[in-house]
Parts: structure tokens; sequence; C-alpha cells
């Protein structure tokens, strides 16, 4: 196998091996601190929100470009265009690292 053949990945899509290392490393533990730092009413940085917010935007103008053109329902970037769908994954890793930040000491 060489590497101009390789079926493992895709151009924009982690494989299963990513996509779990993904959410061992990245996924579990920032649920983990969310769920303690909720319970323990303790968050660190409050202003790390607007890293949410700025993700969030960004992910609502992927998905207003769907409706635009007549799609309500979508799940992924199957049907963005590619400079959308760079938005959407932009905006959802701006959420998880706002995410982290706020309840990170």
């Amino acid at each position: 196998m060489t590497i101009w053949n390789n079926k493992a990945f895709t151009e924009n899509e982690f494989s299963f091996f990513g996509k779990a290392v993904v959410i061992f490393l990245l996924v579990i533990p920032i649920a983990f601190i969310t769920a303690r730092n909720i319970i323990v009413d303790d968050v660190a940085n409050p202003y790390a929100l607007a890293i949410c917010l700025i993700g969030f935007f960004l992910f609502l103008i992927s998905k207003i470009s769907l409706f635009r053109r007549g799609v309500l329902l979508s799940f992924g970037t199957k049907r963005l265009t590619e400079s959308m769908a760079n938005l959407y994954r932009l905006g959802y890793w701006l959420m998880a690292v706002g995410l982290a930040i706020t309840f990170l000491q």
C-alpha cells in the first residue's frame, strides 16, 4: 500500500481510529471536567464563554447556508460546500475549546 491509495484516511474525515482517539482524549475528559465543575459550582474562566459564542456563530452561519438551499435537517458536513464545512468544523472546535477553557483551572 502506498500513500496514494490509502483507504484508511479520506480528506476532511477521521478514520475510525482517529475518531476513537478524539473521543477518549478530548470528549470524555471535557465531559468529566464540566460535570465536576458544575456540581462543585466552580467556573474558573467565565469570560471564555465568548469563545463558545464565536464557535456557535460560525456553526450557525454554515447551517444558515443549508436552510437557504431548502435543507431543514442535516447532520455532518456532507451537504455543505467546502468552505461552509470548514466553518462548521471550526465552530465545533471553538465551542469545545471554549468549554474546556471555561472549566479548566
